[in-house]
């Protein structure tokens, strides 16, 4: 019986259910923070700056969310990263710089923030914007990168590689995988196509696999969802497989909490009137699920779920399928790869 109401309670904890999305939306006239339920309740605004807010990122134990403001203005403004409670409470500038600063992602153990910065720009060598990392409390600022050009970092589930977007490699914009302790030995994730710019999403929860998305000269209704499926250890792709999500602008991704579906913004009537809505595309029926609709675009989701703790910090989490045995096989549907379950 003991038996019985520990796995019921672990369950509950761990639903689906139970989660939060973060997102943007411009419902309100500007760019403001929201949260909602995993299902799409309780949608609730949570910035209320005349300031543009955007790209929120949960902390790894949901307490607290990271993101980027438009401080001072659209003409004379800059972009800032900021870091607030779960609740919007508590807002604090951890950059303050007067270049450019933004994208912001948590590392797995909550120690560092991973962001993209103008600082240190050299035009005459042609350095432009590069990864930082910073603790959560805006010290310690180290560059990793030095390249022309970079674009939304994603930190590894596993905290030892960082993916993010540059064109600096004589290519089109691309997905690279970076070494997050150095910076080094990059290798590209993203398979080129001519006329086409890769679009990070982000990490599969194992760290096996990655979403970006496929966008025909630079547009959202040319945009095809891609699944890179990595041999790490080999620091190479394994295959690259299209989500037939269904036909309408794609933008703004993520992998959902469990990684069982994907998150992402769209105008599934591709009517041009720029009122993105948030789905979910379920990857083992493709049953797709409409989260928000709003006249204004919202955009920009990314879920948080409770786990497991296995630290006193409650920093590392543990989801219930981890405890659960390694043995299943591989899932799939189509040519779509689901990974197995832990």
């Amino acid at each position: 019986m003991r038996t019985i109401i520990l796995v019921a309670c672990l369950w509950l904890a761990t639903s689906p259910l139970w989660g939060q999305i973060a997102f943007h939306s411009r419902r309100a006239g500007t760019y403001q923070i929201y949260t909602m339920n995993a299902d799409g309740s309780n949608q609730t605004q949570i910035t209320f700056s005349e300031d543009r807010a955007g790209y929120p990122i949960w902390s790894p134990n949901g307490r607290q969310i990271v993101f980027t403001r438009f401080v001072g203005g659209k003409r004379d403004g800059n972009e800032e990263v900021f870091v607030m409670d779960a609740d919007g409470s508590n807002q604090r500038n951890l950059s303050n710089h007067p270049g450019y600063d933004s994208f912001p992602d948590w590392s797995p153990d909550g120690e560092q923030i991973v962001f993209v910065s103008g600082r240190n720009r050299n035009i005459h060598k042609g350095i432009g914007s590069n990864l930082f990392v910073m603790s959560p409390d805006g010290e310690n600022i180290k560059q990793l990168t030095k390249l022309k050009w970079t674009m939304a970092p994603r930190w590894s589930p596993d905290g030892r590689r960082i993916a993010f977007e540059t064109d600096d490699f004589e290519m089109e914009r691309q997905v690279y995988v970076v070494n997050a302790a150095d910076g080094r030995k990059p290798w590209r994730v993203s398979s080129p196509k001519a006329n086409t710019a890769m679009i990070l999403g982000g990490w599969s929860p194992d760290g096996k696999q990655i979403l970006y998305r496929e966008a025909i000269e630079s547009r959202t209704d040319k945009s095809r969802p891609v699944i890179a499926t990595l041999d790490l250890a080999r620091r190479d792709v394994i295959r690259w497989q299209r989500v037939p999500v269904p036909q309408g602008t794609f933008s703004t991704s993520d992998f959902s909490a469990d990684g069982k579906s994907i998150l992402f913004s769209s105008d599934q009537h591709n009517d041009g009137e720029d009122n993105d809505d948030i789905y979910r595309f379920v990857l083992a029926d493709r049953q797709l699920i409409q989260l928000t609709h709003s006249p204004g675009r919202d955009a920009g989701p990314h879920e948080w779920n409770p786990r497991l703790s296995v630290s006193p910090q409650e920093l590392a989490s543990k989801r219930w399928g981890e405890i659960k045995s390694n043995s299943h096989n591989q899932r799939g549907i189509g040519d779509i790869s689901i990974p197995p379950i832990p």
